[in-house]
C-alpha cells in the first residue's frame, strides 16, 4: 500500500506563507493497493488536487471514505474533478446523521443557493453506502469501520491488505464522563469510570499492531484541558494510544489552523522527546505534511 496525503489541516484551510511546508488543505488522504484499487479518506479542500490528478485517468473507480460529514471533510467534493466525468465510478462510504442520509448530506452543499452545479447534475455514477461498525470488502482490501468520540457520528477506519494495515482516526478525543458532577455518587462515578475505560481500551485494540497510524493530534497536551469536549485529541494523548498498541508509525494529523510549520516542528521534538524520557523510542513519530507518500510493504 502507498499513502499519499493531500490536505492536512483541520477546520478551515489556512493559506499562507507560515503553513507552506505542512501545507494548508483541510483533510484528504489517499491510499493506493498494490492492485490499482484507490481508497480516498475524507473530500477536503485537499481532494481538488487528487482529482487533477485522477482526471486524466478515466474511467476510474474511486472509494471514498468520510469519517464523519463536518464541513472541513466534505466541502472540497464539489471541485473533484472525477465526479464530472461520464464513466467514472465514486463509492462514497460514510455514516449518516439521525434524520439525513448521506447523500442527502453531501447533496445539501450544491445546491444552486451555494453552489452553481447541483448534485444531480454530476456525469460520474455516484454511489452512496451508509455505514455502522462493520467491514467492507474491496478487491483486495478489507477495510473495518469503527465508531469514535466526535460532537457527530464519527468512524476511524482501518484497512487491512495481506499482513498489513493503515489505521486513520478521523476526528476524535478520548473517551471521558462527561456527565462528572459533584451531584453525582460513588457507585454511579465509578459505572461510568469502567464504561469510558471499555471503551478507549476498544480504541487500542482497533489501532493494535497496525503499520501506520493516522491519528488526530489538533492540540498539545497542555492546550487539551481548555479543550475538553471539541472532538479532537492531543499530541501525548495519541502517543500513548500508539505504545500500549504496539503501533509502528504514528503520524500526526489534522493540524490545528492557527498552527505554523515552525509550530509543528515544536510539538513533534516535545512529542518524540516524551517518548525519550519514557523509553519507548521504538515509535515512528511525524506530523503529515502535504506531498508526503508512505509505502507500506
Amino acid at each position: 500500500m502507498k499513502v499519499k496525503f493531500w490536505g492536512v489541516r483541520g477546520s478551515i484551510p489556512t493559506p499562507g506563507k507560515d503553513t507552506v511546508r505542512y501545507g494548508g488543505n483541510t483533510a484528504c488522504i489517499e491510499l493506493d493497493a498494490e492492485d490499482g484499487t484507490i481508497v480516498i479518506f475524507e473530500s477536503g479542500t485537499g481532494i481538488r488536487m487528487v482529482g487533477q490528478k485522477l482526471a486524466g485517468m478515466s474511467p476510474v473507480e474511486v472509494h471514498l471514505f468520510l469519517s464523519h460529514t463536518h464541513w472541513d471533510h466534505i466541502h472540497g467534493f464539489p471541485f473533484f474533478i472525477p465526479a464530472y466525468i461520464p464513466k467514472n465510478v465514486i463509492n462514497i462510504y460514510g455514516p449518516p446523521h439521525f434524520d439525513k442520509s448521506l447523500r442527502e448530506i453531501m447533496a445539501q452543499q450544491m445546491v444552486y443557493s451555494y453552489f452553481p452545479v447541483n448534485a444531480d447534475e454530476l456525469q460520474a455514477r455516484i454511489n452512496y453506502f451508509d455505514l455502522k461498525e462493520e467491514t467492507v470488502s474491496i478487491a483486495g482490501l478489507k477495510v473495518r469501520s469503527k465508531l469514535v468520540n466526535h460532537p457527530v457520528t464519527c468512524f476511524a477506519y482501518r484497512v487491512t491488505e495481506g499482513s498489513k494495515s493503515v489505521v486513520y482516526t478521523g476526528d476524535n478525543e478520548p473517551y471521558y464522563n462527561f456527565m462528572a458532577s459533584a451531584a453525582m455518587d460513588e457507585a454511579e462515578t465509578a459505572e461510568i469510570a469502567m464504561i469510558v475505560q471499555e471503551q478507549n481500551d476498544r480504541n487500542v485494540e482497533f489501532v493494535r499492531d497496525c503499520d501506520l497510524l493516522i491519528a488526530d493530534a489538533q492540540y498539545k497536551h497542555s492546550e487539551y484541558p481548555s479543550k475538553i469536549g471539541w472532538g479532537h485529541s492531543s499530541n501525548l494523548q495519541v502517543v500513548d494510544m500508539s505504545i500500549k498498541a504496539n503501533v509502528k508509525h504514528l503520524v500526526m494529523f489534522h493540524h490545528e489552523p492557527t498552527r505554523t510549520d515552525a509550530q509543528i516542528d515544536e510539538i513533534v521534538e516535545e512529542t518524540r522527546k516524551y517518548c525519550e524520557e519514557t523509553g519507548h523510542t521504538g515509535l515512528k513519530i511525524t506530523a503529515a505534511a502535504e506531498g508526503e507518500e508512505i509505502v507500506i510493504v
